[in-house]
């Protein structure tokens, strides 16, 4: 069987040599841009999407990416592509592939030329023990021991926003997945944990495939949505707040803006643009705790000023 050699760092738009932070940050951004809930009715964004997520689970998971690589060293995309006989892995946890969050959807199997190399292997790969050494007490128990996961175990991404992440409470997801051949849909609720952060892994026990009389556990990856009001620095946030010059010079108060709200800060007489006031506690969780929220300055004027404004900054600049 011949097929056609899919470059899956191209897809991405990462280098051979890329570590895995780029990869992930270049999976996250694409996938958010590609994904069927923003482009409903585009089956080019479907496609693209199953793409880039087939990309991800081999670059993501050392062993995968590694024989890859030994693979396709002389291939480029699109040309013809003999796999070795029986493919690379086999196997797989249960033949289970979907992504989780609210209104995620299963779109589809892995490409032939994936199954080809890998066999119809599904789900988040990110290291042995399949999300590495970040779990997550959950709603039930501990992690496996490495190397000691179960065929019916399920994995899924959890996006949540910054604001679900500093409140916490529940989240409720919708995902559906293939089960024998078949599509499955499956409603649940997960009590988010404290302290968990991006990367963190919740354990569900139970709530993985069953068969036989006995249940898997449930795997949900943590992905924290980015958000263009806050810089994110480990689990501090900074978010660069906009003070009129009377109130810079004079003193007074602003907004800052906050995940899920906004807070108010006094602002000190004589502050310049891009002082740092710094929030303690308001910002992500972490083991610790909680990291903080750091409002920079950014001394603005409004859109519009009257003549009066206009003739108070003329003489403002005079006695200048």
């Amino acid at each position: 069987m011949s097929l056609k050699y899919k470059d899956y760092y191209s897809l991405l738009g990462v280098a051979r040599g890329a570590g895995e932070d780029e990869i992930k940050s270049a999976y996250r951004k694409l996938a958010m841009k590609h994904h069927p809930d923003k482009n409903p009715g585009s089956k080019e964004s479907e496609n693209k999407f199953k793409e880039i997520n087939e990309a991800y689970e081999v670059l993501s998971d050392p062993k995968k990416r590694g024989l890859y690589d030994q693979l396709g060293r002389n291939y480029r995309e699109g040309q013809e592509f003999r796999p070795p006989p029986g493919g690379g892995f086999s196997g797989g946890p249960g033949g289970f592939q979907y992504q989780g969050g609210q209104g995620f959807e299963q779109f589809g199997d892995f490409s032939e030329f994936f199954k080809s190399v890998f066999g119809n292997l599904g789900g988040f790969s990110g290291g042995q023990s399949g999300f590495g050494d970040n779990f997550q007490e959950g709603a039930g128990g501990f992690p496996p021991q490495r190397g000691r996961r179960s065929n019916l175990d399920m994995e899924a991404e959890l996006r949540l926003t910054l604001a679900e992440l500093v409140s916490g409470g529940r989240k409720d997801l919708s995902f559906s997945y293939r089960a024998g051949g078949r599509a499955e849909t499956r409603n649940i609720s997960v009590n988010l944990p404290r302290n968990i952060g991006d990367g963190s892994v919740i354990r569900l026990k139970g709530q993985g495939a069953s068969a036989q009389g006995r249940s898997g556990d449930l795997y949900l990856k943590v992905a924290v949505e980015p958000d263009d009001r806050f810089e994110i620095k480990g689990a501090d946030l900074v978010v660069r707040v906009p003070v009129y010059p009377w109130d810079a010079a004079l003193g007074g108060e602003a907004q800052v803006a906050y995940p899920g709200g906004s807070l108010k800060i006094k602002v000190p007489p004589g502050s310049r643009s891009g002082k740092r006031m710094r929030l303690t506690g308001k910002g992500l969780p972490h083991k610790g705790g909680r990291g903080d929220l750091y409002a920079v300055l950014d001394i603005t004027l409004p859109e519009k000023l009257s003549p009066d404004q206009l003739e108070l900054f003329r003489k403002l600049k005079d006695i200048a």
